[in-house]
């Protein structure tokens, strides 16, 4: 009988315990969580207070690049194109950013490969070596870059609540193709667009409306498109609160190449909550453009008078001067093709 006793007293000190034990992790895991809830706020304060700090900004300018490739593997160096490239200056003073884009098959320089398409610097060697041709050939000094995958851009478009785009009906004849294969390879499950006219699109739409190059204009077209759905990013950007920027830039520093700090990053997004972008421009904005050994090419003609007119545009600098490098190398690209059939506003 005393043997029943004890062993009872035995499991009840047991399940005492046991009670303590549990009730003392439900206290730590509820104290964790208002500590984290809390110290999660606690940081986007001081983000937020930081972006207000880097808004005051009056002064200076900075010039970045943004390549856009589209990897299926999600590799986002070298190997891999830059189907899109864009030059953004941000002038802290007028408080507005323009982008420029360089259309994919531009004929240029590339070190240590001579003349050719500057989508492929990208892939003979990453974006820093993509970066430095950019600069090579339109005397810019830019050091900054920011590598994205298509896929991703569409994450980031659903973040912000999706965007508004004017779908054409020559538009409307490919965008879904390319929904679907969009669908496929991102295993995601976007809609058809089934009428023209502005409308709200999410990601996925999105990305396959800037994919589309078959209308009339071709690639050309196609970089505008980019531009209007960048443009169209900073518009529904600014109407979110800073905390939600914030948490998007979090979520997506692991998923774009980047020589950028997070705390950099932060400092963008403070331009999209207050800075305007009203313009874009395709560069070159003269052009030849044809077939160079059965290659299809978008020759600068001249290259110098397009790097004038890019530094005009960005920089407002109508007395540029090209290098003499810039102009040794309009030479060699007049050597083999100089008589523009296109020109582009």
């Amino acid at each position: 009988m005393e043997g029943k006793r004890n062993k009872k007293k035995i499991i009840g000190i047991i399940l005492a315990l046991a009670i303590v034990a549990l009730a003392a992790v439900i206290v730590k895991i509820l104290f964790f969580s208002e500590n984290k809830e809390a110290q999660e706020k606690e940081d986007a304060m001081n983000a937020a207070a930081s972006t207000e700090q880097y808004e005051e900004q009056t002064e200076g300018s900075e010039t970045f690049v943004i390549f856009g490739v589209d990897s299926r593997s999600g590799d986002l160096g070298k190997g891999t194109r830059s189907d899109s490239i864009m030059v953004a200056n941000v002038d802290h003073e007028t408080k507005e950013i323009k982008v420029a884009s360089i259309y994919r098959d531009t004929y240029v320089d590339i070190d240590g490969h001579g003349l050719d398409k500057i989508t492929h610097a990208h892939a003979y060697g990453g974006p820093v070596f993509a970066m430095d041709t950019v600069n090579r050939n339109f005397d810019l000094n830019i050091e900054k870059y920011i590598t994205v995958n298509f896929g991703n851009v569409a994450e980031v478009i659903d973040d912000i609540g999706g965007i508004e785009l004017d779908i054409t009906s020559e538009e409307l004849r490919y965008i879904n193709k390319y929904i679907d294969e969009i669908n496929k390879v991102e295993n995601t499950n976007s809609s058809h667009i089934s009428n023209t006219g502005t409308q709200k699109v999410d990601g996925v739409q999105a990305v396959a409306y800037s994919r589309i190059r078959y209308t009339a204009g071709g690639d050309y077209k196609r970089a505008e498109r980019q531009r209007t759905v960048l443009l169209k990013m900073f518009e529904a950007a600014k109407q979110q609160n800073t905390v939600k920027l914030l948490g998007i830039a979090k979520d997506m520093m692991d998923k774009i190449g980047t020589n950028y700090s997070s705390g950099e990053v932060i400092e963008i997004l403070s331009y999209l909550a207050k800075y305007n972008m009203e313009e874009t421009k395709g560069f070159p904005n003269k052009l030849w453009g044809g077939t160079i050994e059965g290659t299809w090419y978008a020759v600068p003609v001249t290259l110098e008078s397009n790097a004038q007119a890019l530094h005009n545009y960005l920089f407002n600098d109508e007395k540029y001067e090209p290098s003499d490098k810039v102009k040794e190398i309009s030479e060699e690209i007049k050597k083999v093709a100089s008589t523009p059939n296109e020109e582009l506003e």
